[in-house]
């Protein structure tokens, strides 16, 4: 009776444990006023998740996501801008024309966008030309890329291992291991395990 009692105890200590974590895990979203960030490191180190290192050199500083690789062998996580993956500098980036930052590190980050994902991503989101007058808001997602792209609404290439697109389209849900798509009004699933990449479509 005791040893049940115990066990209880422990099970009901792991539940809510399993539910501080999870909320800890939607990390808030700082607003301040336009102006206050000066370089888009400054606005990174305010985002959870992030190691970010300023220099006076030419590169402004380098930005890491905690949790990925060695100390010693850290790659530059990928950083993909209004959906498409940026090339440039991130250091030329404006910190005033970004609305929404998102930080995308689990396996799913990489199976979505192959090798260049291997180090986390980090998905920018630009104002788009709304008022400047507003507040900047710096958020982090810190979650799944597909839960990332289902909430986002995110028309999507899906491609196999034999470099086919399987479907095209945003991902409705995701049913145990596979993500479902509407197509033709049916509901169409892709078993993760059967995609090889991912690439966001801009619309």
């Amino acid at each position: 009776m005791k040893a049940a009692k115990h066990f209880f105890v422990f099970l009901l200590c792991a539940v809510m444990m399993s539910m501080v974590s999870d909320v800890a895990a939607q990390a808030k979203a700082n607003t301040l006023p336009p102006g206050t960030y000066k370089t888009i490191f400054e606005m990174l180190k305010d985002v959870p998740g992030l190691e970010v290192t300023t220099t006076s050199d030419k590169s402004g500083g380098s930005v890491t996501i905690r949790g990925i690789g060695s100390l010693r062998n850290q790659k530059n996580p990928l950083i993909v801008v209004d959906g498409a993956i940026y090339g440039g500098d991130i250091s030329t980036i404006n910190p005033q024309d970004v609305e929404g930052i998102s930080i995308l590190k689990d396996a799913a980050s990489a199976t979505a966008y192959g090798a260049q994902g291997a180090a986390g991503v980090i998905v920018i989101n630009t104002k788009k030309g709304m008022a400047a007058a507003k507040q900047v808001s710096v958020k982090s997602y810190n979650g799944s890329a597909y839960n990332y792209f289902i909430q986002n609404k995110t028309m999507l290439k899906v491609i196999g291992f034999e470099d086919e697109i399987i479907v095209q389209g945003v991902p409705q849900k995701q049913k145990e291991n596979s993500l479902v798509f509407m197509v033709k009004k049916k509901e169409l699933l892709v078993p993760i395990i059967n995609i090889k990449k991912v690439e966001m479509i801009q619309q």
